[in-house]
């Protein structure tokens, strides 16, 4: 039984861009996305000037989808119900990621700490096992669990913050304290959490309130349901002022477009270095769908 660690998502899908492949004062012909795919500036954008495409490349890694890519998906295609039956690969858990762990035998209600450490290939029923470090709690002795418990699990990954419960199958002592547990069964995704602000990287477009267009380019610093950080190439609005901005993220497999008024409540001093500085924005008002959306957004990537 070998640990193999979860693979990595392939960007052969995406084609990098350099400056000179977006243009200045032209609708763009097809989406600008980071990285990792997440959307930045859709089709039909028009970024105004040279400024506003150095900051938009020194603050991300823009790149466009391949044609193929494109065709591939059809409109509509239906996504993942809610309902279906979630499993180890939903959850995605990464090498070093976190959970929390309780056990049955005399632990009560008592959250220990564990991180995995890997992810068994396929045994012949088809399940994997999974292997996390003896869970451990400040100022208590560390977990001692035994075979054919179960265990209840918390876990955090970036997509999301899931529950679910494992049998524990064996303890090892060599060459360091470990324990494999069964595959995640009763898989649930947390939805009801309490958000700080974020940080994060999302392009965003603004302007002073009362202009016609979306003129300015910013960057989504942090974020929360509430209110974020907008860093812009130089502000011109006051405290006490509203902006209206504009950006995307997705969450769920879903893309969500928020296009909103915000008070500006602080501007930040500029940064010689990024050539930049930054609002504090307070959402003036969101569409309930979009602020559940955000705490959505901010489970999947905390």
């Amino acid at each position: 039984m070998s640990i193999e660690p979860v693979a990595a998502p392939l960007l052969s899908a995406l084609v990098r861009l350099a400056p000179e492949d977006v243009p200045l004062q032209t609708p763009l012909e097809w989406p600008v996305v980071a990285e990792d795919g997440a959307l930045l500036f859709d089709a039909g954008t028009t970024v105004p000037n040279e400024a506003a495409r150095d900051f938009l490349f020194r603050h991300f890694e823009p790149h466009r989808r391949r044609e193929t890519e494109a065709e591939a998906v059809a409109p509509g295609e239906p996504s993942r119900s809610d309902n279906a039956q979630m499993t180890l690969d939903d959850i995605g858990l990464a090498i070093g990621a976190r959970v929390g762990l309780r056990g049955t035998v005399g632990t009560g209600s008592s959250m220990y700490a564990s991180r995995v450490i890997g992810v068994s290939s396929g045994r012949r029923s088809g399940e994997r096992a999974l292997f996390v470090t003896q869970p451990v709690m400040s100022g208590m002795p560390p977990l001692e669990l035994v075979r054919g418990e179960q265990v209840e699990m918390v876990a955090l990954s970036g997509r999301g913050v899931f529950r679910f419960v494992c049998t524990v199958d064996t303890t090892c002592r060599e060459p360091f304290n470990y324990v494999v547990l069964s595959e995640p069964g009763g898989v649930k995704r947390l939805r009801a959490r309490k958000f700080a602000r974020m940080p994060t990287r999302l392009a965003a477009r603004y302007s002073v309130d009362g202009a016609t267009e979306l003129t300015q380019v910013g960057r989504v610093s942090d974020i929360s349901p509430y209110g974020m950080s907008l860093t812009v190439v130089e502000p011109t609005a006051q405290i006490g002022q509203r902006l209206r901005v504009s950006f995307h993220f997705n969450t769920d497999d879903i893309d969500v477009h928020v296009d909103t008024h915000a008070i500006v409540r602080h501007v930040g001093e500029p940064d010689a270095t990024h050539h930049s500085a930054a609002y504090g924005l307070e959402f003036e008002m969101l569409e309930p769908s979009q602020r559940i959306a955000l705490k959505s957004f901010m489970a999947e990537h905390s």
